[in-house]
């Protein structure tokens, strides 16, 4: 018989009201995102406060290289999570156990060795990332912490969200996510300027982002084991396996995932590099740019993120109809808040850059980036939520399509152009360039699909 729980989950994924059952699904992920978004500006407000144009770099210059953690958690979590909540629709929980014990084991693996990667590379993958001689120290330190010593933990954080979503748990995937936010940002003042001397800020930082990750880590695996009894949930090594179609199922679609966070990691070191030359404060001006503008794209995300276990529930459920009013009410609610975003971003740009740094270079720097980043999110708004369809539905070549659209194929070119063309600006203009480009590509496969989809309500297919 049916808990309780799982019935009023079932009710969520397929008769509650669709806003209701939207922002259900979806708020929890957004708070999520905006926990990140103040954990990850608690670090630069904080290494902000030092004055240090070097720290401040360091933070950008590592980003790409901690994204790569989270590029593994979208290729096990997002692909597992499509792929568990469209055969959750289809009512086989066998496969769905099978699918959650491989996106399990398999990303805390791929995390563990990424890890020791990581630690053995550290002397090259400095200087290619953009690390320079002041900032050098810094980044090494940064990296041990976060990206070796915390690559199981920040990436089985992610991972466990992903999986415990995808059965409509999104209240409990939403706390244990958040919860690791929140740590950060306490832990963050008391090991920066408390436990640690002057100097060793950006390792201060470091470790409160490992020891919040592990932490929420241990709350996911807590939550699993006390609710083993749910049949998708499993730690037994014996539901896991290599056969069956399972691993290219979850991989079809997290490889997309994944991808498209990967480009986002290239895309910033081709940025990092072009932008080095002309100093730190430009490194660190970027750097600030881009988390502002953050707000409005990880906001997005949590809401696209949401809704994927809905989505695809209702398309492995063949309720294509409700599925369709899903996806319209979620586009109402993306475009409506990114172009909030864009209009406040353009008004205050000045103003939230020197909220993180009021080192003058790098405030005059983050004011220009900010100003041209702005106009991307409203479609960067219908690219997040067109590649949510296209993974949920198991659509991997639309999903392929979209994530190499917006970063790498166009923008990585773009800059270069652009930079040649208009100088250092021209780096900045190329993202909402892509993301155009990437809006139109979109917007041509979901009228391809949508006309699929109503063929198949009317029977023709």
């Amino acid at each position: 018989m049916m808990s309780e729980k799982a019935e009023n989950r079932r009710w969520v994924f397929e008769e509650a009201p669709v806003a209701q059952a939207v922002f259900t699904m979806a708020i929890p992920t957004i708070i999520t995102q905006l926990i990140n978004i103040v954990y990850n500006f608690a670090d630069a407000w904080y290494v902000g406060r030092t004055g240090s144009a070097s720290m401040m770099a360091a933070l950008t210059v590592s980003l790409p290289v901690f994204i790569i953690i989270q590029a593994l958690a979208n290729l096990f979590g997002i692909g597992g999570a499509s792929a568990i909540s469209r055969a959750i629709g289809r009512k086989d929980t066998e496969r769905a156990r099978r699918i959650f014990a491989f996106s399990l084991y398999g990303g805390l693996i791929a995390a563990a060795l990424y890890g020791i990667a990581v630690f053995f590379s550290r002397p090259v993958l400095i200087p290619l990332v953009g690390g320079s001689a002041d900032s050098c120290n810094y980044i090494y330190n940064y990296m041990f912490w976060t990206m070796v010593v915390g690559a199981v933990p920040t990436l089985g954080n992610a991972l466990c969200g992903h999986l415990v979503r995808s059965i409509g748990a999104a209240k409990e995937a939403g706390f244990g996510m958040s919860m690791g936010g929140i740590l950060n940002i306490i832990l963050d003042p008391i090991f920066m300027f408390v436990l640690l001397p002057r100097g060793m800020e950006v390792t201060g930082a470091a470790i409160a982002t490992c020891l919040s990750n592990t932490a929420a880590l241990i709350y996911f695996l807590t939550y699993l084991y006390r609710h083993r009894d749910n049949p998708v949930f499993t730690f037994s090594p014996s539901d896991f396996t290599i056969s069956d179609g399972v691993p290219e199922e979850v991989f079809s679609i997290g490889f997309a995932a994944a991808l498209q966070t990967f480009l986002a990691m290239v895309s910033n070191m081709f940025a990092n590099k072009l932008v080095v030359e002309y100093g730190s404060a430009a490194v660190a001006g970027m750097g600030i740019a881009k988390k502002v503008n953050m707000i409005a794209f990880n906001t997005t995300l949590g809401l696209t993120v949401g809704v994927l276990p809905l989505i695809a529930y209702n398309y492995g459920a063949r309720r294509y109809g409700r599925m369709q009013e899903v996806i319209r009410f979620t586009a109402f609610v993306a475009l409506g808040y990114t172009v909030c975003c864009t209009v406040f971003f353009r008004l205050f740009a000045r103003q939230l850059i020197t909220f993180f740094i009021d080192e003058p270079a790098s405030v005059e720097f983050g004011t220009r980036f900010l100003s041209v980043l702005a106009f991307a999110a409203p479609l960067c708004a219908l690219s997040f939520l067109a590649n949510t369809i296209f993974q949920a539905a198991g659509r991997r070549r639309e999903s392929f399509i979209l994530s190499i659209m917006r970063k790498g194929v166009v923008d990585i070119p773009a800059m270069i152009i652009f930079k040649s063309l208009i100088g250092l600006n021209g780096v900045t203009l190329a993202t909402p360039f892509a993301e155009v480009t990437s809006a139109i590509v979109a917007g041509i496969l979901y009228l391809r699909f949508r006309r699929e989809m109503q063929k198949r309500e009317s029977g023709a297919v």
